[in-house]
């Protein structure tokens, strides 16, 4: 399964358990629920643009409560994230760019409370 099959299942499992938990998700769900093909794929991490094991691009942005960002979004709903460290050049926020680039989606986790998520 390629990494467009596996963003594409995400989108799904997300929406199914959504459903289960009411749309809170909490961490460790994400760091360990997600299996495709018996491989378990980390959702987050401990930056907030995550790449997991074996992608070759961004696969979520995360907001955490009390974070080092002032992430936030502008009064017409628009997400303004910002990027990893001053370096535009650092490999997370080439990533992101050029997943705008190619128009691939990625998954925006809002911590509502520490440990608890909601995805976008």
């Amino acid at each position: 399964m390629n990494e467009q099959e596996i963003r594409l299942r995400l989108f799904e499992w997300l929406n199914e358990q959504s459903l289960l938990n009411g749309g809170v998700f909490p961490r460790n769900q994400l760091a360990s629920e997600f299996i495709v093909n018996g491989r378990v794929i980390t959702l987050l991490g401990q930056t907030g643009i995550w790449t997991p094991a074996g992608f070759s691009m961004p696969i979520s942005i995360t907001t955490t409560t009390h974070g080092p960002y002032n992430d936030e979004f502008s009064e017409d709903g628009v997400l303004l994230y910002r990027y990893r460290g001053t370096d535009p050049n650092h490999r997370d926020n080439v990533g992101l760019r050029e997943l705008m680039r190619q128009s691939i989606p990625l998954v925006y986790f809002h911590s509502i409370k520490p440990g608890k998520y909601v995805a976008v």
